[in-house]
C-alpha cells in the first residue's frame, strides 16, 4: 500500500498550563423537549456532523426517541430536531460508520418492539429512516459496534434481556447485515454486556452479567468469553462473579493497574461497586480478584474509568441510579498500581444519572462529562477545569505524520516544540492520548487496524491515518 505523508498546518499553537486540582464545572442543562424527551436513558458521544466537535447521542425510554445535540466546538450543545427516529422504548445507542460511506451512523435498540436498527447518517447530521438489523428480538437492550469476525467490518453485538441471550448480527460493509450469531445464551436475564479486546489477542471479547431486579439475593454472575478470531465464543474456565451481586447494573472491561491485562469493573445497584484484577493463566483461563469501592451512593448505576486529571493514569467514574437527594456522579483518582483515592463528587444536582459519556467536548486537552438525568429530562454537561489555555504563537509551520498507513509508530515533522496528542477511532472514543516531544514518534502499536482521527489538542485541524 502507498504510504502517505500527511499534513497538519498549525497557526497560534496553544500551550497549555496544568491547574493544580482537577475540578467540575456544570456548564450546560438541557431540557429535552416532552413527550419525546422524556426519560433519558442512554447518552454516547462521537463525531455526527463531519467537523472535530463530538456530539452527543440520547435515547428516551418513556418518550421513544433518539436525539442527537450538536457541538459548536466549544462544549456547547444545541438539541437538533427532528429526533434521529421513533423507538417504542429506545434503549441501547452507539455511534459508528455501518455503510462505510466515511460518516458515523446510529445504532439503537427498541426494546417493546424487539428491534435492533440503524440510522444512515448523510454526514451532515441528517437521518434516513430506520434500517432493521433485527426485528425479533426478544428485549433487546444494550448494544456495541465492533469488528467481530475476521474481517474489516463493523458488526453489531446486543443483549437480548428476556430472551436469554447476546447475540451479533454481521455486517457486509454496506449495512446489509446477516442472521444472529450467538455470544452465549447460557446466563439469564444479561442485562448488562461490554465487548473489548481481553486478553489483548487482537479480536474483540465478551464480558457478560446477568441483571436480575430483586430476585434472590446475589443471584447474578459474571463470565467472559473470548473469540476465536471469526467470531465464535468460548467462556473462560473460571467465573468473574458467582452468587455475589443482587442486581448488576453494569460492566466494562478496562485495564485499571496498567499490568497488560484488562480488568472487569461491575456495579451492583443494591451494593458497592467494585472491580475484579485478571490475572491470564493461559490462553483461555484467568483468575479474578475483587476490590470493592467505598461509595457514598445508595444505588451505583456505571462504572467507567478515564484519565481525568491527565497524569497519564486512568481515573474511576461512578454514577447513582437513585431518585433521592444525594450524590450523582464521582470520581476516584488513580494513584497507580491498582490504588485509588477517596471519592470525589463531581455533581449531586440529578435524579437518576443512569448514564455518562466522556470526551473532549470543549476542545481544550482535557477530558469532560456528560450524563443524562432519567427523572429530570435532562442532559447536562460538565466541563473539567483541569486544562487551562494561554496562547504562544510559537510556529506556523506545517507539521507532517508519516508514515501513513502505519503498523506500530507515527512520525513528526515540524515540530518546534513538545505537543500533546489525541486518538480518536471513528465512533469518537478516544482511544490514546500522549504528549509527544521534539523527535520522539508516537507509539499506535496497540491500536487495532483501522482508521483513526489524530488530533493536536487545542486546535480545530484533524487528520485520518490508517493503523495497518
Amino acid at each position: 500500500m502507498r504510504k502517505i505523508i500527511a499534513h497538519l498546518v498549525v497557526f497560534n499553537f496553544i500551550v497549555l498550563s496544568i491547574n493544580a486540582q482537577t475540578t467540575f464545572n456544570k456548564t450546560q442543562s438541557i431540557l429535552l423537549p416532552l413527550p419525546g424527551g422524556d426519560a433519558p436513558y442512554n447518552i454516547t458521544s462521537g463525531l455526527i456532523d463531519n467537523d472535530a466537535f463530538p456530539d452527543l447521542v440520547v435515547s428516551t425510554t418513556i418518550g421513544d426517541s433518539v436525539y442527537w445535540l450538536k457541538n459548536d466546538g466549544s462544549g456547547n450543545f444545541t438539541l437538533q430536531t427532528p429526533a434521529i427516529g421513533i423507538l417504542d422504548s429506545a434503549g441501547g445507542v452507539a455511534i459508528a460508520d455501518i455503510n462505510n460511506d466515511g460518516f458515523n451512523d446510529v445504532v439503537s435498540t427498541s426494546y417493546n418492539a424487539g428491534k435492533l436498527v440503524w440510522f444512515a447518517n448523510d454526514g451532515l447530521g441528517n437521518f434516513g429512516t430506520e434500517q432493521i438489523i433485527s426485528s425479533t428480538i426478544s428485549g433487546p437492550s444494550q448494544v456495541y459496534v465492533r469488528q467481530i469476525d475476521n474481517n474489516t467490518t463493523l458488526d453489531v453485538a446486543v443483549s437480548s434481556y428476556s430472551g436469554n441471550e447476546v447475540i451479533w448480527f454481521a455486517n457486509n460493509g454496506s449495512g446489509i447485515f446477516g442472521t444472529k450469531n450467538i455470544i452465549n445464551n447460557t446466563i439469564p436475564f444479561p442485562g448488562a454486556f461490554a465487548m473489548e479486546d481481553i486478553d489483548y489477542d487482537g479480536d474483540i471479547d465478551a464480558v457478560i452479567a446477568n441483571s436480575v431486579a430483586y430476585g434472590t439475593p446475589n443471584d447474578c454472575r459474571v463470565e467472559v468469553f473470548y473469540n476465536d478470531g471469526n467470531g465464535v465464543y468460548t467462556a473462560d474456565t473460571n467465573v468473574v462473579s458467582l452468587n455475589t451481586k443482587d442486581y448488576i447494573f453494569s460492566v466494562m472491561a478496562e485495564e485499571v493497574d496498567n499490568d497488560g491485562s484488562l480488568d472487569i469493573l461491575v456495579t451492583d445497584i443494591l451494593g458497592n461497586p467494585s472491580w475484579f484484577k485478571r490475572t491470564q493463566i493461559a490462553p483461555g483461563t484467568a483468575t479474578y480478584t475483587e476490590t470493592t469501592l467505598t461509595t457514598s451512593i445508595a444505588n451505583p448505576a456505571c462504572l467507567d474509568l478515564q484519565d481525568l486529571d491527565n497524569d497519564g493514569l486512568k481515573d474511576f467514574v461512578l454514577s447513582s441510579a437513585t431518585s433521592a437527594a444525594g450524590n450523582d456522579i464521582v470520581w476516584y483518582k488513580n494513584n497507580g498500581g491498582g490504588s485509588f483515592g477517596l471519592e470525589q463528587v463531581i455533581d449531586a444536582t440529578q435524579s437518576q444519572a443512569y448514564t455518562f459519556t466522556f470526551n473532549d467536548f470543549e476542545n481544550d486537552g482535557d477530558i469532560d462529562i456528560a450524563s443524562i438525568a432519567y427523572n429530570d429530562d435532562r442532559v447536562n454537561v460538565f466541563n473539567n477545569q483541569k486544562l487551562t489555555l494561554s496562547i504562544d504563537d510559537l510556529s506556523n509551520d506545517p507539521i507532517l505524520i508519516f508514515p501513513n498507513p502505519s503498523k506500530n509508530t507515527l512520525n513528526f515533522n515540524g515540530l518546534s516544540d513538545t505537543i500533546k496528542i489525541s486518538v480518536f477511532d471513528m465512533m469518537g472514543r478516544m482511544m490514546l492520548s500522549d504528549t509527544v516531544n521534539l523527535n520522539q514518534s508516537l507509539d499506535i502499536s496497540r491500536l487495532h487496524s483501522g482508521t483513526y482521527v489524530l488530533k493536536i489538542v487545542g486546535y480545530n485541524s484533524s487528520i485520518k491515518f490508517i493503523k495497518d
